[in-house]
């Protein structure tokens, strides 16, 4: 699991990188990983600074793994997101592969699955431009199946490098008209 710290916001929130990072463990529930990284008594007293502030709500007699924190504190804190956006509407409708080229993750789990879902949550910040990718992205797609040019379709990491579905999105109109008959499932 990767951290990245703004130590700008740390420093306005008076926090440490340590209290950050636990705080992430915690969310994660990745108690392994605490213990590993900070040791028992270290992760302890890490987690002991952060009961004044808003993001741990238990107190020093909870036990560690029964560590109750502000969920919608320390995701915004994380910078995860609370809204439903889901990565993985956007990601179905691409193509896995034309002929020998590969174009994107097929399992979700792989490490490049989840470097995609990363980017595009990165640059994908509401539900409506979430919609409007999905959308532009289904629309360009159809329309390179309906021309037989699916073998022309960038790279999955192309379309997230350069935000493609901005440039797709005047194909939502024309696609309507063009593509009735396409299932977009069939790709």
């Amino acid at each position: 699991m990767k951290f990245e710290i703004d130590t700008s916001r740390l420093a306005s929130r008076g926090m440490s990188p340590d209290q950050y990072v636990l705080l992430g463990l915690l969310y994660h529930k990745e108690y392994n990983k605490i213990v590993r990284t900070f040791g028992k008594q270290r992760a302890m007293i890490i987690r002991n600074s952060l009961i004044p502030s808003k993001y741990v709500l238990s107190d020093k007699t909870t036990t560690f793994k029964k560590t109750i924190i502000s969920i919608a504190n320390v995701s915004k804190l994380l910078g995860i997101r609370a809204d439903k956006i889901n990565f993985w509407n956007f990601y179905n409708i691409y193509p896995i592969r034309v002929g020998s080229r590969v174009l994107r993750a097929a399992n979700p789990g792989s490490e490049l699955a989840i470097k995609h879902e990363k980017k595009y949550l990165a640059k994908v910040k509401t539900l409506t431009d979430h919609k409007n990718a999905v959308d532009a992205t289904e629309a360009f797609v159809s329309k390179q199946k309906i021309a037989g040019k699916l073998n022309y379709l960038p790279a999955m990491s192309t379309v997230l490098n350069n935000c493609l579905w901005q440039q797709w999105e005047d194909f939502i109109e024309t696609i309507g008209s063009e593509g009735a008959n396409w299932n977009t499932d069939d790709i």
